[in-house]
């Protein structure tokens, strides 16, 4: 089941944009709402704007001694954009380490986000197609800092939101390459307050990139008012092609530990059909 929502985790952190002829999104109005800025940025997420786009991308597990594990794969997705009720169809396979080649999961995403989305397992080594269950949206992912609903499932109308005003971001160093990014990028600062009760984080305060209406970074905070965890987001957003995830790297401050997803390849708007994204098509694929 780890290996499943390493996947997952991997699957829904990856979004492409726009809609299939710009390939990035609308324009926010010059003083936009709170809820315009939300709903923008899980547009932005979601993948909700490319008709298809494929990937391939490492996950890189850091620990507090600095030591690096590293597992590879590569991912399809299509954007049904709305066909049926239908959000996506992802597929999403591992390439490295050796003993999870060619473990592969399929994944139907519905738009009502209180639908469970259909999920299928290919075990490579038992020649087998499992259909599975979500976990619940505050596991973790392969023992990763990331949760569920980090990853895969929160959306708009999972939080309320409150408008704290604009500031500039004071920057971020990561942990996969050392490089500092968005010191004193001007950016609006939001408070997100989980609907559930009792959940994991009492409120996070999430930055978003006033030029790009990208979420660049999130502080999760506990009911002790402490911050224990933070996403860090980068996007690459050239004026002419489509605009594309690279990292998404969280820490945590109680275990120390960082999980950082590198994409390195992707192409847009390759054609995919829908028939490429069925669970018996897991049968018959060789990686």
């Amino acid at each position: 089941m780890k290996k499943l929502w390493l996947f997952l985790g991997i699957l829904f952190l990856l979004p492409s944009t726009g809609f299939a002829a710009s390939c990035r999104p609308k324009t926010l109005p010059p003083h936009p709402t709170v809820e315009q800025i939300m709903q923008r940025w899980f547009e932005i997420k979601f993948t909700r704007y490319a008709d298809d786009v494929y990937y391939t991308g490492q996950l890189v597990m850091i620990d507090k001694s600095g030591f690096k594990r590293t597992k590879k794969w590569i991912r399809r997705r299509l954007i049904m954009h709305g066909k049926k009720g239908t959000d996506y169809k992802d597929l999403v396979v591992m390439t490295y380490p050796e003993y999870t080649k060619g473990l592969a999961v399929l994944t139907w995403a519905y738009l009502d986000v209180k639908k469970q989305n259909d999920l299928w397992l290919w075990l490579p080594s038992l020649k087998k197609v499992r259909k599975v269950s979500q976990a619940e949206e505050d596991d973790s992912f392969l023992g990763s800092e990331f949760t569920v609903e980090d990853i895969t499932t929160r959306r708009y109308g999972y939080e309320t939101y409150e408008f704290l005003g604009e500031g500039n971001f004071p920057g971020y160093t990561s942990r996969l390459d050392g490089k500092s990014y968005f010191k004193d990028t001007p950016c609006y600062k939001i408070k997100g307050i989980p609907q559930k009760k009792n959940w994991y984080y009492s409120y996070r305060i999430i930055w978003i990139d006033k030029k790009t209406g990208i979420a660049i970074f999130d502080e999760y905070y506990d009911k002790a008012g402490r911050k224990f965890k933070v996403i860090f987001r980068y996007y690459l957003t050239p004026e002419k092609n489509c605009w594309v995830s690279k990292i998404w790297e969280v820490y945590n401050f109680r275990t120390g530990h960082a999980d950082c997803i590198d994409i390195q390849t992707y192409k847009f708007n390759t054609g995919l059909k829908e028939r490429a994204f069925s669970p018996r098509i897991l049968e018959r694929m060789e990686w």
